[in-house]
This record gives structure tokens, C-alpha cells and sequence, in this order.
């Protein structure tokens, strides 16, 4: 039996986020912080600063004026904004070419993850629901922990892919009886290890258990829930197991979502996710 402290151990050797996207993390959940106190994280960082650029004027943001610097950046999208393309491009940087365990290559596990943080940030205007703070950036990392256990799953991904199709067990479920813990559980020691933002942290944890979160506002939670079963609906899976996917009742009954959201969020998203994903892919 895979021991917790194994799982831990992994997660002490796994790349890390930029040092940079845990000060911006810092100042984000600071009252004090400054616009200021961000440009001077972000300057020294060339990757950062062009990335920054890059996406403060793709269409996705939709400025109508060119973004020429970073300090024009951080006054015209915010300081939110600014760490959801922090997180996005220190993400897309440390994806293994594979995801041993999961049976997908980076590119599928990387258009996922961007796939769930645009769908959620529709979906939030599409049920008229006022969008968390950092929910693209929840979105985009909320399967931070398969990062960490997928190796553990390797040499169980034949027997998996038989129990998933032949079962009706979720993949959450198997993960849950073979290692002993789930990618949500170990996300949430990532999160908390690499210094995120408790939006994060929440999001990893508790994305396909929303019910579970306790006293939290789960809004967020809710939106990122049901943004990850459209993105497997939608062919934007990012595991063994994306066929047995489903939407919380209670979830949907939280949010309001009925077969027209659906509709509505799938016909304005796909554009839009595939030109985030090649942003950094």
C-alpha cells in the first residue's frame, strides 16, 4: 500500500511554480498591497513580463486599447487579473510531456485546465452569479494534484482504464481506494505547500465534492464543479475517466443551471479556449 507519506515525498520533488507567482500571491492576499508592489514583481522577470503582454492583449481580456508595459497592464485589467496570467504561465511551464497514470499527454492535460477556467468564468455570467475573485486561476488549477500522484497510478492505468469502462466508478473513487487519498486531497497540500491562494486551495480540494466544503462559500467551488464535467462533455478530458463525469444536483440546483446554460456556455467557449491554450502551449 502507497503510504501518505510517499505521496508527500513526491510532492517535495515536483518543479515549482515561479518564484514570482508566490509574491504575487503574497500581495494578493495583502490588504496593502500596491499596484506598485506588483510591477516590481513582475518586471525583473522577462518571461513573466512578455507573457503578461501578451495575454493582456489577446481577445479573451477584450482591452480596446494596445498594452505597451507592465504598469499599464496591472492599472488597466487589475491585480486579480495579473495573477491569473502569473498562474497561467507558470503552470504551462512545469506540465510533464505525460501524466503517467492518466493515460494523457500534456497539450490534453493543459487545453483541460484552461478549458475549465474559461468555461467557469462564462458559466459565472451566463447564471448571472458575480464571479469569485482568482475563478480562472481555481479553474485552471484545479487538478494540480495529479501532477503529484500520477506516477503512483502508472502502473495501475490498464486496470483502470478496464474497471472505468466496465464499472460505473469514478476515477476519484479508484484513486480514492488505491492510494488511499485523491487528487483533490493532494492538490490541497500543493496548494498550501506552493503558497496559493486559498481560492486555490479550496478549488483543488474539493472540485468534485462541493457538498463536502463545509462552512466556505462555494460558489466558486459550485462553478468549477460544473465547468469540469462540460469541459469532458465538450472532448476537453483530461483523464481515463472523463466518461463518468457527472454534475451534482444539488450543485446545479445552487447555481441554477439547466440544459439551456449548457447550451448557451458551449456555443460561445470553444474560440475561446482553443486561443487560450495555444497562448502557452
Amino acid at each position: 500500500m502507497i503510504t501518505h507519506e510517499q505521496i508527500l515525498g513526491k510532492i517535495d520533488n515536483l518543479p515549482t511554480l515561479p518564484t514570482a507567482v508566490a509574491q504575487l500571491s503574497r500581495l494578493i492576499a495583502s490588504p496593502t498591497s500596491s499596484a506598485k508592489d506588483f510591477e516590481t514583481v513582475i518586471r525583473p522577470d522577462p518571461s513573466l513580463t512578455a507573457n503578461l503582454l501578451r495575454l493582456a492583449n489577446s481577445a479573451y481580456f477584450g482591452l480596446r486599447r494596445e498594452v505597451i508595459s507592465v504598469k499599464q497592464a496591472i492599472t488597466l485589467l487589475g491585480s486579480k487579473r495579473v495573477f491569473d496570467i502569473a498562474a497561467s504561465a507558470g503552470f504551462s511551464k512545469i506540465i510533464p510531456p505525460r501524466l503517467p497514470g492518466y493515460g494523457v499527454p500534456s497539450a490534453s492535460f493543459w487545453l483541460h485546465s484552461i478549458a475549465v477556467a474559461v468555461l467557469a468564468e462564462r458559466l459565472a455570467t451566463e447564471l448571472h452569479v458575480k464571479a469569485p475573485g482568482l475563478l480562472f486561476t481555481a479553474g485552471l488549477l484545479h487538478d494540480l494534484g495529479k501532477l503529484a500522484i500520477g506516477s503512483f497510478l502508472e502502473n495501475e492505468e490498464a486496470s483502470l482504464r478496464d474497471r472505468l469502462a466496465e464499472e460505473s466508478e469514478s476515477f476519484v473513487n479508484l484513486e480514492k481506494e488505491i492510494l488511499g487519498t485523491d487528487h483533490g486531497e493532494v492538490g490541497e497540500e500543493l496548494a498550501k505547500l506552493w503558497d496559493l491562494p486559498e481560492a486555490v486551495i479550496w478549488t483543488a480540494k474539493w472540485h468534485h465534492n462541493p457538498n463536502d466544503a463545509g462552512d466556505i462559500d462555494t460558489t466558486l467551488v459550485d462553478l468549477v464543479h460544473i465547468a469540469d464535467a462540460m469541459a469532458h462533455m465538450f472532448g476537453y478530458g483530461a483523464d481515463l475517466g472523463e466518461l463518468s463525469r457527472t454534475i451534482d444536483p444539488n450543485v446545479a440546483q445552487r447555481l441554477n443551471f439547466n440544459i439551456h446554460s449548457l447550451e448557451a456556455v458551449s456555443s460561445e467557449t470553444e474560440t475561446q479556449i482553443r486561443e487560450m491554450g495555444e497562448m502557452f502551449n
